[in-house]
């Protein structure tokens, strides 16, 4: 089964790590941050989908089906729908207009994960 995934990538990710070094955070702070946001996330595609998905077809199981995975010991989130057509309803096919519940999810958590990773480094 394939899901879709995006990624945040910070630039200037060795220094954002000096920093972190420097200022000797720990593990589980910046796990706390990662998993906050990724919470943040499944939450508000969830919203999206129910939002999104009015029409009559709809039963609610790709939003029952949105879960959170965590990974490498919690600095990994992985926040995915499990239904076979859930990039259909998300991207749209030339028979049917986009529904699009995560992307616009990440698109704003992305920048408050951003923002909460600054801060911790400029505590």
């Amino acid at each position: 089964m394939k899901t879709l995934g995006y990624e945040v990538k910070l630039e200037g990710l060795e220094l954002t790590i000096s920093k972190l070094d420097t200022k000797r955070h720990t593990g589980p702070q910046i796990r706390n941050v990662v998993m906050k946001n990724a919470a943040k996330l499944q939450t508000m595609t969830k919203t999206n989908m129910t939002r999104a998905y009015k029409k009559g077809y709809s039963k609610g199981t790709t939003k029952e089906s949105t879960d959170l995975t965590l990974e490498d010991g919690g600095m990994t989130a992985i926040v995915a729908p499990h239904t076979e057509y859930f990039p259909y309803i998300e991207y749209g096919t030339r028979y049917m207009e986009a529904e699009p519940a995560l992307n616009p999810a990440f698109q704003k958590i992305k920048q408050d994960f951003y923002k909460d990773v600054m801060d911790l480094i400029n505590k």
